[in-house]
């Protein structure tokens, strides 16, 4: 009767071994959906019934199979780690904190661990502590390249910019050609304000091949404010040959540019053209075209530029300025350029201007009165 009994055991085990083989050669081929019929007619499979889910997609199949498999098995380290991942992946990072919290303190060394645990703490918004998690899978493995890139881009939206360029240097010294990396430590530079470092990785971009819309805009930017200005325009018209010709944003600086290169006539063109892509706030652009005008000598379309400008930021103190000098300057009659003065005076009581407003009334009042007296 033992042996008997014992005959039945084995074959019920060599049964059942078959199926798992039969259900884990399945899955390695990807017949995920014969694998999960097999998975559920065995006992204490809920672990390979969750990963075959996984695959298919099913999150919440797979959740509910691995909460099962915990019932009778909750210290194995694979099936924690990989439901903690598939909770992050269903924005669920606070069920993955609870997991990931307890694996970082089993395997306190694990840098992938600490990876995770860096992108939950950004899933519940905690981007210090996110910092911290990134840096620490770094320290622990410096080829995780993964956990780099992370760092570098928290650290950017955070506009800790030196930080991030000291970071994906130590990422570039391993990978220098990384597209990535350097896209990163360009945005960098761009935001530290370092545009001739920027200027070299937004280069190198595209010698390796990544010509986007957003490195041949903020390459030309870099150029722009490294005073490179001949290199500026050449990368704003690639831009606009390659990827949108109508930007005013991108007009109104290649008129900047042409502008300090002397190009009046382009600088006009563009600035023309800036305007009529833009709307509705156009008065940087008409204080650009009236500044245009007075650099031709051109006083009355000068005036006329600044005129529109004060239309369109009528409380803009600034503009308001502007439009008293070119006033001054188009109108010969003394008494008109004072009531321009009279008028700012009047509109902006509190202006960081007053002081040459009222100077410049004074010596026009002076003029008036001698003027009078012959």
């Amino acid at each position: 009767m033992k042996n008997y009994l014992l005959i039945l055991l084995l074959l019920i085990f060599v049964k059942m071994h078959g199926q798992l083989a039969a259900a884990d050669s399945l899955l390695s081929i990807g017949d995920y959906k014969n694998a999960i019929e097999i998975y559920k007619t065995t006992d204490d499979s809920y672990f390979k019934l969750a990963r075959a889910y996984s695959q298919l997609g099913d999150v919440h199949s797979a959740l509910s199979s691995y909460q099962e498999g915990f019932k009778k098995d909750s210290l194995s380290v694979q099936p924690r780690f990989e439901y903690a991942r598939l909770a992050l992946g269903n924005n669920d990072p606070a069920t993955a904190f609870d997991v990931l919290d307890k694996l970082i303190v089993e395997f306190p060394e694990n840098a992938t661990y600490r990876y995770y645990m860096g992108k939950t703490y950004v899933g519940l918004g905690r981007e210090d502590d996110a910092v911290s998690s990134f840096a620490k899978a770094v320290s622990l493995n410096i080829s995780y390249r993964a956990a780099r890139i992370e760092l570098v881009k928290i650290l950017i939206k955070k506009r800790m910019f030196n930080n991030a360029i000291l970071n994906a240097k130590k990422g570039l010294a391993l990978y220098e050609n990384d597209l990535k990396l350097n896209s990163l430590i360009a945005q960098a530079y761009l935001g530290a304000k370092r545009y001739d470092m920027a200027i070299k990785h937004f280069e190198l971009l595209f010698k390796l091949g990544y010509d986007t819309d957003y490195n041949r805009k903020n390459l030309a930017w870099s150029y722009l404010n490294d005073s490179q200005w001949q290199r500026a325009v050449d990368n704003y018209k690639i831009y606009n040959e390659v990827y949108e010709d109508g930007n005013s944003l991108i007009y109104f600086n290649m008129s900047r540019a042409y502008l300090k290169l002397g190009e009046l006539d382009l600088a006009q063109q563009c600035i023309e053209s800036s305007i009529a892509f833009k709307t509705p706030e156009l008065h940087q652009e008409f204080l650009q075209l009236a500044t245009i005008y007075v650099k031709k000598g051109d006083y009355k379309n000068a005036f006329y530029a600044t005129k529109t400008a004060k239309k369109e930021k009528p409380e803009n103190d600034f503009i308001g300025y502007q439009y008293v000098l070119a006033a001054d300057q188009f109108y010969a009659d003394k008494a008109k350029k004072l009531e321009f003065y009279e008028e700012f005076i009047s509109q902006y009581p509190n202006s960081s201007f007053m002081e040459y407003v009222e100077a410049r009334s004074k010596d026009l009042r002076k003029e008036i009165f001698l003027a009078a007296k012959k």
